[in-house]
């Protein structure tokens, strides 16, 4: 394709200006390749010989098809007609010899006396088709038969021109998006190693290192210094004599806890020995003790309300 050239450039240039307009006009098509009239009229010609011998292919096609169809699903078609719609589609696709044509001739004849019949019942069938791929085309607002084919060249336009074009800027987008996802990722790379090299290997990480070398030091030197006054400063006299007196009363409570010890442990023993019996012995007498207390306290009651 010729790039397009200032007017201004083609004003002060008319030699040029001349040149320009003939190459485009006679000499080159729009995409840049040499015109040859005669070949190219030759090629159209040949296009538009292709284009009518697959719409007649297509066209035969459909018709052999929907014709081998048409028995088992027109319910219109009558039932003798059945059989011969079967041969004559079989012999459209080459199924039988051309040397059994005259013994099919009867079918093949009344296959053709009855065309307007079969006729109708095949324009019923393909109108059923096209009317289903007038759906299919748009399912929401179905085009006409008559504007199928619109629709088909518009659909066409969309699959090799709009398609393509939004595939391509598509495509842009995803690069870009990848360029700065990459970038992104070389940021935080980036930022990883510089955290990683302050705090592991760099100034920071030394840092914390001495610190607590130092803080280890000084604590060993606290430690030193607490057993240095140990030795060099004995505690006072008042301080060790407490000291003696809280030994000696933590000793004589301690002793008199383990004679309590002793004495529970005996007291214990003698419960175990003297059994169930001996203990019920003791819960008797432990009651009437406790009937003679109760009777004696409400007889001094008494007595101090007669004084």
């Amino acid at each position: 394709m010729l790039p397009p050239v200032n007017s201004s450039i083609l004003e002060r240039n008319p030699k040029f200006d001349v040149l320009y307009k003939d190459l485009c006009a006679r000499k080159l098509n729009p995409d840049g390749s040499t015109r040859d009239v005669k070949k190219q009229r030759i090629h159209g010609e040949i296009r538009k010989s292709l284009a009518t011998y697959r719409t007649n292919l297509h066209t035969s096609q459909i018709l052999t098809r929907t014709l081998s169809t048409l028995p088992s699903r027109s319910p219109t078609l009558p039932q003798d007609l059945h059989s011969p719609v079967e041969l004559v589609t079989a012999q459209l696709t080459g199924q039988f010899p051309p040397s059994d044509r005259d013994v099919l001739a009867a079918d093949t004849q009344f296959f053709l006396s009855n065309i307007d019949i079969i006729s109708s019942a095949l324009s019923d069938q393909l109108t059923t088709a096209a009317t289903l791929l007038c759906k299919i085309a748009d399912s929401k607002r179905p085009p006409s038969i008559d504007e199928v084919h619109l629709k088909a060249e518009e659909i066409r336009s969309s699959a090799t021109l709009d398609l393509p074009k939004e595939l391509a800027d598509e495509k842009v987008h995803l690069a870009n998006t990848a360029h700065t996802l990459l970038i992104l990722h070389l940021s935080l790379l980036q930022t990883s190693i510089l955290i990683l090299e302050r705090t592991q290997h760099g100034a920071l990480a030394r840092a914390n290192s001495t610190r607590a070398d130092h803080i280890a030091a000084r604590a060993t030197l606290l430690g030193l210094q607490a057993k240095i006054h140990t030795h060099t400063h004995p505690p006072p006299a008042e301080f060790v004599r407490a000291l003696k007196n809280f030994r000696a009363q933590q000793g004589s409570s301690e002793g008199k806890l383990k004679d309590r010890e002793g004495l529970a442990r005996r007291t214990l023993d003698l419960y175990s020995r003297a059994g169930e019996r001996g203990m019920r012995d003791l819960a008797g007498r432990k009651g009437v003790l406790l009937g003679e207390i109760t009777r004696m306290e409400a007889e001094i009651e008494g007595l101090e309300r007669g004084s």
